[in-house]
């Protein structure tokens, strides 16, 4: 870090804001406009905006206040309709006389050449003095523009010349009355890099392919269209590297300076190909400026050279001596140049990327920097969490959300929306226009139609449409923009949605999001200190609505014979007496409201692998409310119970419309239209995961190895390069082919890896949703459900710098140790767990370990709340439920004959209602209680006589045998199981 800053004198920002500039998008010259007058600084921008400042120093104000811009600086600001790549003053008029010293305008085109006389225009009072542009000439060009080199070719008095390096190294000559001739340099190939040229030697010079400089006198590029296989370079040194910018400076009567920045060095050469110094950079170099302090005759001439790097330092230095090093606080400069202004002499004007124009001047004032105290203090993570609610309390605090609702109420006034999508599936749909795969367009999957109608009520700035879905589908209109809209248009939008690519959905959802700026919006502000409201009018207020509809299920589901026996068994409770129990009301898509049938069969479509069906079956029971959904993949259940969830959601709401409804939620809050059953497939979950997590460290191996094959191939191109031409290269050749063969292989690898990332992302998604899905519809307290979801969001993600599993892993901690399902008793457990948070390194063990334990204890609780609910309610109503045969398993009579009477009835009964046998499937397979049952409901495995070998109570028998507490339930899983 440099000591010191470059001191600000003036500065402003230019009208593009855009990086569109480079080196040669800054000028600081003079046009004899005026007597006794100082520089003008000019910026060109790529997009055509053309801007003339004229600084100078306000009396009243000191220098080190740094003087900003003020409107009277600015003369000239015009927009040409064409990028400017160069910027150039001299005496291009071919009617000047020769005492004439007013110089005229330069700009290079991309294809042209432009030629203005610049014209003062007198303020008037207060205001300034303007420049207008007088067009003098325009020459066209047949090729690419890249730069511009003026002078006196010939050594021509009075009048000067310019030649244009077009991209393909052709070399065109103008003078004032046209083309003079054109010109190729020798050589296979030409980089397209600037030309410089030297007035005292009337001498070209150009960057070779080579890395070589080469000199070409202007007398041999005259008679090079005559006989161009005839001139050679005067002379040409090997620089050794790229050039960055290059200029020619006169420092003495009998020689000029070549100054060349390279990429790594800082070479002056004399102009006849000798070195005369070259200095190392241990920085890289953006730009320079190189000049002469004084007049080159004279013994006592210094040549000052300043150079920028990319951290924003700015050196100076004499000949190979740095004399001075200063620090730019903002982004570094791309252009700099040195101006004598009104006010400062010698100031460095600058240029940055984005258009940042300053000035300024080389200060003595010191920057100090202290460098701050490391916190080396351990993170606390209940300290941090208070930290946090404080924070949550203020922000609330501050922010006032009564009118929320009203904003909200009038946005959808303003902006009326009406979004559908058709039950109706279409077979014949046109794949080829709607650009879809050819994996995708064989299996000729069905698609649907949708509408969505758009009215306005206010006048509407701007409006985009969105729509959001699932991995897998799209929209033949994904983003739509309307401009000026207004009041009472009406859009209508017909849209199609199909399968894009064959992956696993997890949802059926189309939500589509409209964000619309309106031109004039009402709101209100409460002032608490005074205790009114004012309403006032407010413009551009940005606002958002959400509409959400859902794709018929028969668009990725086909009618199959139902499956009597499957992996995954997922059970279903209607609660509400309401809600008829028929696979009518639940999918209407396959079974129409007269066709009573228990058992339905569905095959998914995509991703339509014809060597393993997908089969997903829902069966209701003859005899009870129970709903069962079995499947041996996971991938097809998250439509399917999404569609149960909705029907029992939207049964509910229109149940709350009537007054009975009412009054019995008001009596009991937490009656659900529909209860899952206490049973999660917790390790085809988890073995999503585990797929999920190796392909992702597959990944990374991949990505290790094809990284060490491309140092290889960097290696070898590099012993090409440097092997000299007498000794063979078929061998280093050989090599380099078959590590590009190796690279190429590797990579088709990595790409692979990729697809089946993308397809193990899917399933992980629709096993995550599962787990969501049926969570909610558990008998547990809703603030652990809605943890749960907080945590558990899909769709997920994985990132270039962490996987899903790295992402997912503080939040897991943190559900698995503190909130709702904690295992903490006490103070110090917390205090102990808080060090095993934080990882330095991801540990998968840990992470997986966690997610098991997670889901177990949600499965527990609700086992254990569902079992206490019908104890309540049996003894409430005060009915005895008969009693069913103990079905004889391991250890079971036994731990019947040791329980209480009044507990082994409970047990009875509890075990009655989890049964999950329904009478409309013939089920070989009847579904027993074993020990893995008896840990969901609560029982601890070692049941027995309290007495152990010892003889001393067993610490893990509770007394009497009774059912766990709570607190018992979130204890260590290690203790327990």
């Amino acid at each position: 870090m440099s000591l010191f800053n470059v001191c600000n004198w003036w500065h402003t920002q230019c009208s593009d804001l855009e990086e569109n500039y480079d080196s040669a998008s800054l000028l600081c010259v003079r046009f004899g406009l005026e007597d006794n007058e100082k520089d003008y600084v000019l910026v060109g921008s790529h997009s055509g905006t053309l801007t003339i400042f004229y600084p100078h120093l306000d009396q009243g104000r000191r220098v080190e206040d740094g003087n900003a811009f003020r409107a009277t600086d600015l003369l000239l600001e015009v927009n040409l309709k064409k990028p400017i790549l160069g910027i150039y003053a001299g005496r291009f008029s071919g009617g000047q006389l020769a005492n004439e010293k007013n110089n005229q305008l330069a700009l290079l085109h991309p294809r042209s050449v432009a030629i203005y006389k610049l014209q003062c225009i007198g303020g008037v009072a207060e205001h300034g003095t303007q420049l207008r542009l007088h067009s003098l000439a325009e020459y066209k060009l047949q090729r690419g523009a890249l730069a511009l080199t003026k002078g006196s070719f010939g050594r021509v008095k009075g009048r000067e010349f310019f030649c244009i390096t077009h991209l393909d190294g052709t070399l065109t000559f103008h003078e004032q009355d046209g083309i003079l001739y054109e010109c190729q340099l020798p050589g296979n190939r030409a980089l397209p890099v600037p030309v410089a040229y030297c007035e005292r030697t009337d001498s070209f010079l150009r960057f070779t392919a080579g890395w070589n400089l080469e000199c070409f006198t202007y007398q041999d590029l005259s008679h090079s269209s005559l006989n161009r296989s005839e001139f050679q370079p005067s002379w040409s040194v090997c620089i050794g590297e790229g050039v960055v910018d290059m200029c020619v400076v006169q420092t003495k009567t009998s020689s000029s300076s070549i100054m060349i920045l390279g990429e790594r060095n800082f070479i002056s050469l004399t102009d006849d190909g000798l070195v005369d110094f070259i200095l190392k950079l241990d920085y890289t170099p953006r730009c320079f400026h190189s000049f002469v302090i004084g007049y080159y005759w004279e013994p006592g001439a210094r040549l000052i050279t300043a150079i920028v790097s990319d951290t924003g330092k700015l050196f100076i230095y004499e000949s190979a001596n740095i004399i001075w090093a200063a620090q730019y606080e903002d982004d570094a400069p791309i252009a700099i140049q040195r101006s004598n202004l009104n006010g400062l002499a010698g100031g460095i004007v600058v240029l940055g990327s984005t258009g940042q124009l300053r000035i300024g001047y080389l200060g003595s004032e010191p920057f100090l920097f202290k460098v701050p105290a490391v916190n080396m203090e351990e993170l606390s993570f209940t300290q941090a969490h208070k930290e946090l609610q404080q924070l949550e309390e203020e922000i609330r605090a501050a922010v006032d959300v009564t009118d929320v609702e009203d904003i909200n109420k009038r946005a959808a006034d303003e902006m009326r929306i009406h979004f559908t999508i058709k039950s109706v599936i279409s077979d014949d749909v046109d794949m080829l226009m709607l650009d879809v795969p050819a994996q995708v367009a064989v299996k000729e999957l069905p698609a649907c139609s949708g509408l969505l109608k758009l009215r306005c009520k206010q006048e509407v700035a701007e409006l985009q449409v969105v729509f959001n879905m699932a991995e897998g589908i799209r929209c033949s209109q994904d983003t739509i923009t309307y401009v000026d809209m207004a009041v009472g248009q009406v859009e209508t939008l017909e849209l199609d949605f199909f399968v894009e690519d064959l992956l696993h959905l997890h949802s059926a959802r189309v939500d589509v999001v409209i964000s619309f700026i309106s031109m004039k919006a009402c709101a209100r502000i409460s002032e608490l200190t005074e205790d009114l409201t004012v309403d006032f009018l407010l413009q551009g207020i940005p606002r958002v609505l959400q509409q959400s509809a859902y794709l018929p299920l028969n668009m990725f589901f086909k009618l199959r014979q139902a499956q009597k026996t499957a992996n995954i068994k997922l059970t279903y409770n209607i609660m509400s007496s309401s809600l008829i129990p028929k696979l009518s009301v639940f999918f209407p898509d396959f079974v129409m409201p007269e066709n009573e049938i228990q058992a339905l069969g569905l095959q998914l479509l995509c991703p339509g692998d014809e060597k393993c069906e997908e089969i997903v079956t829902i069966v209701l029971a003859k005899n009870s409310n129970r709903l069962r959904i079995q499947s041996d993949t996971l991938e097809t259940l998250p439509m399917i119970l999404e569609r149960i969830m909705r029907v029992a959601m939207e049964h509910a709401h229109e149940s709350k419309t009537s007054k009975l409804k009412r009054v019995k939620n008001a009596q009991n809050p937490r009656v659900k239209t529909i209860m899952a059953n206490p049973v999660l497939p917790i390790h085809s979950i988890l073995h999503k995961i585990d797929l999920h997590r190796e392909t992702q460290e597959n990944i990374q191996k991949q990505t290790l190895k094809l990284d060490l094959l491309l140092e290889q191939f960097k290696t070898l191109q590099r012993k090409l390069q440097d092997h000299s031409e007498d000794e063979s290269k078929e061998t280093i050749v050989m090599q380099i082919e078959e590590n590009y063969d190796h690279l190429i292989a590797e990579g088709d690898k990595l790409m692979e890896i990729r697809k089946l990332e993308k397809t193990q992302r899917c399933d992980l998604t629709c096993a995550i949703s599962v787990a969501t899905s049926l969570i909610s519809a558990l008998s547990v307290e809703e603030k652990l459900v809605n943890v749960f979801c907080a945590v558990f969001c899909t769709p997920i993600n994985d990132w270039t710098e962490l996987s899903w599993e790295e992402s997912m892993s503080p939040g897991i901690d943190m559900l698995h140790h503190y909130g709702p399902l904690n295992r903490a008793k006490n103070n110090e457990t917390a205090a102990a767990i808080e060090t095993n948070v934080t990882h330095a390194n991801f540990d998968y063990t840990r992470f997986r370990r966690h997610m098991l334990s997670i889901f177990e204890r949600i499965q527990r609780i609700a086992a254990t709340t569902e079992a206490k609910a019908e104890e309540t309610t049996t003894t409430v109503v005060g009915k005895t439920q008969p009693e069913k045969e103990a079905v004889d398993i391991s250890g079971l009579n036994e731990l019947l004959h040791v329980l209480p009477s009044e507990q082994r009835s409970n047990f009875a009964k509890s075990r009655m209602v989890r049964r999950s046998t329904l009478e409309a499937v013939e089920d070989d397979d009847e579904e027993e209680y074993d020990e893995e049952d008896l840990r969901n409901v609560g029982y601890k495995k070692e049941f027995g006589s309290q007495q152990n070998k010892t003889g001393e109570n067993s610490e893990w028998v509770n007394e009497n045998y009774e059912l766990p507490s709570s607190e018992e339930l979130f204890s260590d899983l290690g203790i327990w199981w």
